[in-house]
């Protein structure tokens, strides 16, 4: 396959894709020149067929060619880029999975933007009336306990099933999409979706869901370091890209949590602290949502909320979030969001910990692939099932996600500590290594594609659980 790639210093890139040519505008040159290199990578990749592009912009000119593994050798810039090539035919391309988009882009240059993941719509989140958990009536362990008696609130009444559409299509039915499959049906072509395409589209439409009052996830393991705050940021990422926002991601941690270190900040240094001093105001008929914006971090590219625990240096200044200010925040969080996920921190015995169970409607446990953070799952879903109906619940139903940490960890490796997990839990996901979640402030679009499609599965089993 052969591309050729002309783009101005205004960034506008012209795309000559086996014959067809394409204009569109792009906000630099740089990310004129990101697009078309992702295109050729996944044309090279899905096809079997080595990509050569030769690119021209404001820096000179010059060929490439893009090989199945991804990898790029220069060639001689006198070569011919319209030297044709022999066309594969259509049927004999055999798609791979595609990162993860919530659609199709409709602009011109769709055929190059494919394979780029696109943010959800941002509709403004709209209060949600609060679901009151059931509250447990004994503890069976130290480490897990109920929370408070608080005053019941009741749940609205379901809403009779609507009737079936005689004019929606299955996803099945629907043309491909993504992938090179995706990028011929821009050209005219109808090509059917591809298993991989379908199954994607499945966990979409779980992960998309709305449910009929606010639900809980909540991310545990004891151990520092575990993974616990990179999960709640993607799966935070993913519900709110998929679901149109309402989600909130919450630190409860009491020993300096890194959610608000790893996360962006709303131009403002708001915790917990703040909140609690206007629960009362925002349990108020004229409290207002967009009021909230002051004391949580909006993150703008992946549509969701962070509520930070007390980053104060200094013991004498630091507040620990006690059990009953966790219901106060959760009667809030419940009013004004539909999802929230809740970052444990590393203290399973205090109050806030046990009224975080309490509230939780799924449990998610990560695992890096190394020894201690195994250690400390299996030592949170034992003193979870040592706990009351409700814990004991939460751990039949929990969701463990085994993360790579370090690039020498192979899949076989994650996969044979994901079995060691599997019979003991709902379900359990694997999240290759990826350089992205290691350190800094984590965005959803900087991950690998497989890594986001991992994400994406994991959601989704979590959703099937809430």
């Amino acid at each position: 396959m052969r591309m050729t790639a002309v783009i101005d210093p205004a960034g506008t890139l012209e795309l000559d894709l086996g014959g067809e040519k394409t204009t569109a505008p792009y906000p630099s040159v740089m990310d004129a020149r990101r697009s078309v290199m992702s295109t050729a990578t996944d044309l090279a990749a899905e096809t079997s067929t080595a990509t050569k592009l030769h690119i021209e912009d404001p820096s000179g000119s010059r060929t490439i060619l893009v090989q199945t593994d991804g990898a790029v050798i220069e060639q001689d810039t006198d070569s011919d880029p319209t030297e044709s090539e022999p066309a594969q035919p259509a049927e004999a391309i055999e798609p791979a999975a595609s990162p993860m988009t919530s659609k199709v882009p409709t602009a011109p240059m769709a055929a190059v933007k494919a394979a780029a993941p696109v943010a959800a719509p941002t509709p403004t989140p709209t209060p949600t009336p609060a679901e009151a958990p059931a509250v447990p009536e004994a503890t069976a362990s130290e480490a897990i306990a109920s929370p408070a008696a608080e005053p019941t609130v009741e749940p609205l009444p379901t809403r009779r099933a609507a009737m079936p559409s005689f004019v929606d299509r299955p996803d099945a039915d629907s043309p491909a999409q993504v992938g090179v499959r995706g990028l011929l049906n821009q050209f005219g072509m109808k090509l059917a979706p591809s298993a991989a395409e379908l199954e994607q589209r499945r966990d979409e439409k779980t992960v998309s869901q709305h449910w009929a009052g606010p639900r809980t996830i909540t991310v545990l393991n004891p151990k520092g370091g575990a993974g616990k705050t990179p999960t709640v940021i993607c799966l935070s990422a993913v519900f709110a890209r998929l679901g149109g926002s309402g989600v909130l991601a919450w630190d409860n941690n009491n020993s300096l949590g890194s959610l608000g270190w790893r996360t962006f900040d709303a131009g403002h240094e708001a915790t917990v602290v703040d909140l609690l001093e206007q629960t009362d105001y925002f349990m108020t008929a004229g409290a207002r949502a967009g009021d909230l914006a002051s004391y949580v971090h909006h993150q703008p590219s992946d549509q969701y909320d962070v509520l930070r625990s007390d980053d104060r240096s200094g013991a004498k200044k630091r507040h620990e979030v006690t059990g009953d200010e966790v219901h106060r925040l959760y009667s809030v969080a419940a009013k004004y969001y539909r999802l929230i996920l809740m970052d444990s921190g590393n203290t399973e015995r205090g109050d806030n910990w046990e009224a975080m169970i309490g509230h939780s409607d799924q449990v998610v446990i990560p695992v890096k692939s190394v020894d201690d953070a195994a250690e400390g799952a299996s030592r949170v879903l034992s003193a979870l099932r040592a706990g009351d109906d409700h814990a004991q619940s939460l751990a039949d139903r929990a969701v463990v996600i085994v993360l790579g940490c370090t690039p020498s960890h192979s899949l076989s490796k994650l996969n044979e500590l994901a079995e060691s997990f599997r019979p003991f839990v709902k379900s359990v996901v694997t999240v290759p290594y990826d350089p992205s979640l290691i350190e800094g402030r984590i965005r959803f679009s900087s991950m690998l594609p497989q890594t986001r499609r991992a994400w994406l599965r994991a959601a989704a089993q979590i959703a099937e659980g809430l």
